[in-house]
């Protein structure tokens, strides 16, 4: 027999690598996210009809948007606040919680400056290395660590200390957001998360969320989204029942 000609090498198959929005972390800091127009110009945002908290929350907005691909989260706001305190409240095992000084970590980074240190926690954010948690009965906000993130959404976030939180199964359409408002879009994954836990959306608690003007806008927001068609979506016959989906080769 003669010998066979070794065959062309395959290419090697690169896993997708989801976005945050897609991985779906849990929590109430997750349930808003901004969709950032690029290019937005930070010096510009100063507009005298607007109060000195809204302008301030544009221009992070506009700062932090391309460290998050356009698209960001409220936790991301949360945390830059939480950085300009000089000092990040990390959660532990078991509870117990630790100040890390933002000056000893800029010493640490061999002499990065404050704005270094500032980038840098944000682009560990925006990879799930880390997530942050709202208390609402004490209105306090602090960092988790992630000891892995999901590989796909749906799947577990796994924290240092051993605690797992399992996110249901609810993804994003992956044109949902260049067909309706961003706004629009926020209510889509409110309403299938409360669907996938066997939940009827609430109104009244949608209408308490940011960016949400008490329950009659919060039905607004509900019929919108139910007209869109992206509640019910689920794109493709390998999701799982009521899984929006996220592939691309739909």
């Amino acid at each position: 027999m003669g010998r066979q000609k070794p065959g062309k090498p395959r290419r090697p198959r690169v896993p997708r690598q989801y976005t945050l929005r897609e991985l779906n972390p849990p929590g109430s800091a997750y349930e808003e996210w901004f969709q950032v127009q690029p290019g937005m110009d930070v010096d510009k945002i100063n507009d005298t009809n607007l109060s000195a908290d809204a302008i301030d929350l544009m221009r992070r907005v506009a700062t932090l948007g391309p460290l998050y691909k356009n698209a960001m989260p409220r936790a991301a706001i949360t945390l830059d606040w939480l950085i300009d305190t000089g000092e990040l409240p990390v959660m532990g095992p078991a509870g117990t919680g630790t100040m890390i000084p933002i000056g000893e970590m800029a010493e640490r980074w061999r002499g990065a400056s404050h704005e270094d240190v500032r980038e840098s926690i944000h682009r560990l954010h925006a990879v799930g290395a880390l997530l942050i948690e709202d208390n609402d009965e004490y209105d306090v906000s602090f960092i988790r660590m992630v000891a892995k993130r999901p590989a796909a959404p749906g799947e577990t976030w796994h924290f240092d200390g051993g605690e797992d939180v399992v996110v249901a199964q609810t993804c994003v359409p992956a044109g949902m957001w260049e067909d309706i408002p961003a706004d629009v879009a926020g209510t889509v994954i409110f309403m299938r998360s409360r669907r996938s836990q066997l939940q009827t959306p609430d109104p009244d608690e949608y209408g308490k969320h940011d960016g949400v003007n008490g329950p009659d806008h919060a039905r607004e927001l509900f019929a919108a989204a139910e007209a869109s068609g992206y509640v019910d979506y689920k794109g493709c016959d390998v999701c799982p029942t009521g899984h929006l989906c996220t592939r691309e080769d739909q």
